[in-house]
């Protein structure tokens, strides 16, 4: 029985049939079970992590919990998560952000329909175009979190011109919070001591729900209020002080 249904989705695939996302999961999973329906198990792995999106920037950890899905088949879902990532960076420098509306769109298209909070840091050269994505989730839907020392290898790394900074909010409201000011004070304080361009910081809610750092004069303020130069004399006058 396996055999023939096998054989009939391969069919489906190779004529360009349009196939459900249980559908193609569950073809690709037929290399991970030689003898075994692999239905169940894709339907599990999208009601565990929502999206084809999510079931391949899941975390290993949270893959073995899912019911079928033992150390072996989540080892091959991050190889293949690992692969469609690296195929993704290949287009990377096609994308030239000039704009504000450029960045916007941009932002929309990579954060839409994410099932879990994600942030993303654009390195731009000094044309504007993209020449690397770095994204990161914790797998939360409340919360992403980055260190310092993420930030700070990526400009070592990259040396880019200027970055862009986006992330989203599964409420529906693009508001900030504090700890995105905070964060973005974080960023902008990096950036400003390795001479980077910070140019904006937008938080995607939905297609018409877009907040953005720089329109609204928040980043203005931030960078007013947190020039590495600035902190460096605020911090030797408490220390002078302090000394008498």
């Amino acid at each position: 029985m396996h055999e023939g249904h096998r054989r009939r989705m391969y069919e489906k695939l190779k004529n360009d049939s349009l196939l459900e996302d249980h559908e193609l999961l569950e073809i690709l999973l037929f290399n991970a079970f030689q003898r075994k329906n692999t239905n169940p198990i894709a339907h599990a792995l999208l009601d565990r992590f929502g999206t084809l999106s999510g079931v391949f920037g899941a975390d290993y950890n949270k893959l073995i919990t899912v019911d079928g899905v033992g150390e072996n088949v989540a080892l091959y879902i991050k190889c293949i998560a690992e692969c469609k990532k690296r195929v993704a960076a290949e287009f990377v420098g096609i994308a030239v952000l000039k704009n504000y509306d450029d960045f916007k769109n941009f932002t929309i298209a990579r954060l839409r329909g994410k099932p879990t909070e994600v942030l993303e840091i654009y390195c731009l050269d000094k044309n504007g175009k993209v020449t690397s994505i770095n994204s990161f989730t914790n797998n939360d839907e409340n919360k992403v979190e980055v260190e310092s020392d993420k930030i700070a290898s990526i400009i070592a790394t990259h040396k880019p011109h200027g970055i862009l900074v986006a992330h989203n909010h599964l409420s529906g409201v693009s508001l900030p919070s504090v700890n995105d000011d905070l964060f973005t004070t974080k960023i902008y304080v990096l950036c400003n001591v390795n001479n980077v361009n910070l140019y904006d910081h937008c938080i995607y809610a939905s297609d018409s729900e877009v907040f953005s750092y720089y329109l609204t004069g928040t980043l203005d303020k931030i960078k007013d209020n947190f020039k590495f130069d600035l902190l460096i004399k605020d911090r030797f006058g408490y220390l002078a002080e302090k000394k008498e």
